[in-house]
């Protein structure tokens, strides 16, 4: 019987930012502070949660959500972690506690930088196929295709410095990798 309810409220939970108040009275508590403290939720959180249940008079069990947090952090806060969440772009929340805080941070940062350092060469590239598309189309005067021209060349110059600026930080976090043997 729980576990269709927790897979309701996973579900539920997917695609926004807390609980939906029906969800509220079928909650388990424990189960949802697991699943915020692996996907590193700031104790903040149970705010959300207990903004989402108030209106229909739902209190959240805040030990039994605080003690499933800190089961999920236990796998959130590792060093395969702060990578991987880093790479994806996810922020991190500053939610590691003890030893491994300034390591999780230092990865986690180190791969966040390679993230939006390819992110940003993904958006020049992007610009660049357009404004290639545009140079294609008929009917342009030869003053327009000049300044499409002029506009790749510049797009061109700044995905240079943004795929060195890539280089960069992919060698930052082979080093920082190197150091805690990750």
């Amino acid at each position: 019987m729980r576990l269709p309810l927790l897979l309701a409220c996973l579900l539920a939970l997917g695609g926004c930012a807390s609980i939906s108040a029906e969800d509220c009275p079928r909650v388990d508590w424990y189960q949802l502070g697991v699943k915020d403290g692996r996907e590193g939720r700031p104790e903040s959180r149970l705010h959300e949660h207990r903004q989402a249940c108030r209106d229909v008079g739902v209190r959240p069990d805040e030990r039994a959500w605080t003690t499933g947090r800190f089961e999920g952090l236990r796998s959130y806060c590792t060093l395969g972690n702060a990578l991987s969440e880093g790479r994806a772009g996810n922020a991190y929340h500053g939610v590691c506690q003890g030893s491994i805080e300034a390591a999780f941070r230092e990865l986690h940062g180190a791969a966040f930088a390679v993230h939006d350092a390819s992110r940003r060469v993904r958006e020049l590239e992007t610009q660049i196929s357009s404004r290639e598309r545009d140079l294609r189309r008929d009917g342009l005067s030869d003053r327009d295709r000049d300044r499409i021209r002029s506009d790749i060349r510049d797009m061109d110059r700044r995905r240079e410095s943004a795929r060195s600026d890539m280089y960069r930080r992919e060698r930052d976090l082979d080093f920082v990798r190197q150091r805690y043997r990750i």
